[in-house]
């Protein structure tokens, strides 16, 4: 009961359901929450070096991709799509573009590490 003597100066005397009560605790709860994070998380503060951002974009980026291409996979469904060959044709020589755009992207890194 001493959440709700904490929450009667808040909201007053006034006579409220138990819904409207409940929905009151969880607001404040969250409020309480979020000032709980901000000031025991020290590390937002910090930026992250640029492997530690590599190692969080990495993941995310990755799945995001994958995901991608497997929906267009789901395009060469005869049953679910209409599409004729130079249309498919298209489609995979971009993605293959977009591949060899990455595997020289990264290559071009490790050649300029050497001189350096």
């Amino acid at each position: 009961m001493s959440n709700l003597e904490a929450i009667v100066p808040i909201i007053g005397n006034k006579d409220i359901s138990l819904w409207d009560y409940t929905r009151e605790m969880m607001i404040l709860e969250k409020f309480e929450k979020k000032g709980d994070n901000k000031m025991t998380d020290e590390k937002e503060d910090k930026p992250l070096s640029r492997r530690e951002r590599f190692i969080k974009y990495r993941e995310k980026r990755l799945s995001q991709a994958v995901h991608a291409i497997k929906l267009c996979e789901n395009m060469a469904n005869k049953n679910s799509y209409d599409y004729n060959q130079e249309e498919a044709k298209t489609i995979i020589r971009y993605l293959q573009d977009a591949l060899s755009n990455l595997k020289h992207a990264f290559s071009k890194v490790d050649k300029d590490r050497k001189f350096f």
